[in-house]
């Protein structure tokens, strides 16, 4: 037992000591009960509860990966092949989720930019930002176990988004923009809940940093999406 607990220690410590070099792991499950969940499909409510109810037992995982200045947070495809029943049909969301993993964040503190490549409408976009991070309020005495790691419990200041986070492995980056002094190891945003499962030496793992495809700025983006989801509806 004093073996294990001294291995334990000494993985904790190391773990502290080289933060900014991590793989961490989470793996994200729906709350189906969630009127928000799947709300921005503009879908008649029945027909949005039905779909929210088709994913009770999904899990998708993601990774994030930190190097020094450097992180890349993206989806990582499921090795179980994973299906819902929606309206009459089965639809393989693993095949969905294999599309969505070739896109994914980019951050880089040294210059204070974030890369989101992604694809939308068929179009491919490298959608360029600050890092401009939503002060979370720590809320005191609150804690929990995960992973071996004690966390703190913060809250957005909408109310909306709730993390755990780690001070024992002050890293500067998050899956979320945060601001806080330490490694997010949950977050709940309402409609997902995502929870880190595994924490592991980066060393090998690589970044990219997204290229080849046009850059705008997220405004630019953003009224892009609106301006074909308008057309869309016209139609």
């Amino acid at each position: 037992m004093k073996k294990a607990i001294v291995a334990l220690c000494m993985t904790l410590q190391a773990l502290t000591l080289n933060a900014q070099e991590l793989t961490v792991t989470y793996q994200a499950t729906y709350n189906t009960a969630s009127p928000q969940l799947f709300a921005e499909a503009g879908l008649p409510e029945a027909m949005r509860s039905s779909l929210a109810a088709a994913y009770k037992d999904v899990v998708m995982t993601f990774r994030l990966v930190v190097k020094g200045d450097e992180s890349e947070y993206r989806m990582v495809p499921s090795k179980e092949k994973q299906e819902i029943t929606f309206m009459g049909k089965t639809i393989d969301v693993s095949a969905a989720a294999q599309a969505q993993a070739q896109n994914y964040t980019y951050k880089n503190h040294a210059e204070g930019i974030a890369l989101d490549k992604t694809q939308v409408f068929g179009k491919n976009f490298i959608v360029s930002d600050s890092l401009n991070a939503v002060p979370f309020a720590t809320t005191s005495g609150e804690k929990k176990d995960i992973l071996g790691f004690e966390c703190q419990k913060a809250i957005s200041p909408d109310g909306k988004t709730t993390v755990w986070y780690t001070p024992q492995i002050p890293v500067k980056d998050e899956p979320i923009a945060c601001g806080l002094n330490g490694l997010i190891l949950q977050f709940d945003n309402g409609q997902q809940l995502f929870t880190a499962v595994e924490i592991a030496d980066s060393a090998s793992a690589s970044i990219t940093r997204p290229t080849g495809e046009k850059t705008v700025t997220r405004s630019e983006f953003e009224e892009y999406v609106k301006k074909r989801v308008e057309m869309m509806k016209r139609n």
